[in-house]
């Protein structure tokens, strides 16, 4: 019958996907669980997948036994022994088919594109930038935040921010919009109580991207200058990662993913699209406008070697969103 599985899933979703050979949406499961093992443990990261994929069976009227490939793309799996950690759990889930277990970056990837290659840029409450080339060779960043060589995520933004006003409240830096915004989003009464509350942990230090973006957009110098700090070591992860992938003569999609690309983020994709134009002049930025589930079918396709048809990306993401919006009024 040609059934494929494609899951993803982060610390906010988890999400199944059941096709035929096709490409045709057959089933969706989806819950708000956390399938990032790493965030809240296998067990916990095991019972949100097996929901999510129950779910898109049952909705099929299908089986596990019958599925012939499947792809898990998830947050935490950054090295390959995470893998092997969570290859228990489409085999306890009753999948006996070929499977993948990647890191989500690529579901995202996968989904933002027509063609199987290129690179995405993934930049929500972490970053990460990951490729594939025509030869289907895979290379990405370590995802794993500016410790490890990764920056320009919401937590990031969100942290220099704090540095700026901070700054501008010593006088070591220029006066910002952000200090007002950022009071008022934590009830601070002033930006001592701000500062106070950051440093004593009474307000959550990761919550301040949106607003850089909105004093972005309003035309703060300083803001605008931080998220184009970001979208310069954006830009510079996703130079490498062509480099290493010898993409820098290829056409490819260059996908954008998650919430540091919202509305007011323009600074940053100009200073990202500055590093990247130049080494790959080819590549053609594109914002990811649907579930990057889309992306695990997809894969999953690829994987038992089906060639989906040329509309089975945008069918499936019309599919997933007609089911999520028809849930929503019921």
């Amino acid at each position: 019958m040609g059934l494929v599985l494609g899951v993803e899933g982060d610390g906010g979703h988890s999400h199944a996907v059941l096709t035929d050979a096709s490409g045709t949406l057959l089933g969706l499961g989806a819950n708000d669980d956390s399938s990032d093992w790493d965030q809240n443990g296998i067990a916990a990261a095991a019972s949100a997948l097996r929901s999510c994929v129950t779910e898109a069976l049952s909705a099929a009227g299908s089986e596990a036994a019958l599925v012939e490939a499947s792809v898990f793309a998830l947050a935490g799996v950054d090295f390959p022994v995470d893998e092997r950690r969570l290859a228990g759990i489409p085999e306890a889930i009753g999948l006996r088919g070929r499977c993948r277990i990647v890191n989500d970056a690529y579901a995202a990837l996968r989904a933002g594109t027509d063609r199987p290659f290129g690179v995405a840029i993934v930049a929500g409450t972490g970053s990460v930038v990951a490729g594939r080339n025509r030869r289907g060779d895979e290379y990405r960043s370590l995802g794993l935040g500016r410790l490890y060589g990764d920056f320009g995520s919401e937590t990031d933004v969100s942290e220099v921010a704090i540095s700026a006003v901070a700054e501008a409240f010593t006088g070591r830096g220029p006066q910002t919009a952000l200090t007002e915004l950022m009071c008022q989003a934590a009830d601070a009464p002033t930006v001592v109580d701000l500062l106070d509350g950051t440093v004593r942990g009474r307000v959550d230090t990761t919550r301040f991207a949106p607003l850089v973006r909105r004093a972005a957009a309003e035309g703060d110098a300083v803001a605008r200058g931080l998220l184009a700090r970001a979208g310069g070591a954006l830009g510079g992860t996703a130079v490498h990662v062509v480099r290493t992938l010898e993409m820098d003569r290829t056409a490819f999609d260059v996908v954008l993913a998650r919430e540091m690309f919202d509305a007011g983020s323009d600074d940053l994709v100009e200073a990202l699209e500055a590093c990247v134009r130049p080494v790959a002049p080819d590549a053609r930025l594109e914002k990811l406008g649907m579930p990057a589930v889309v992306g695990s079918a997809l894969m999953a396709l690829d994987l038992a070697g089906h060639a989906p048809a040329p509309t089975a990306r945008s069918s499936l993401a019309d599919g997933i969103a007609s089911v999520f919006t028809t849930r929503a009024t019921e």
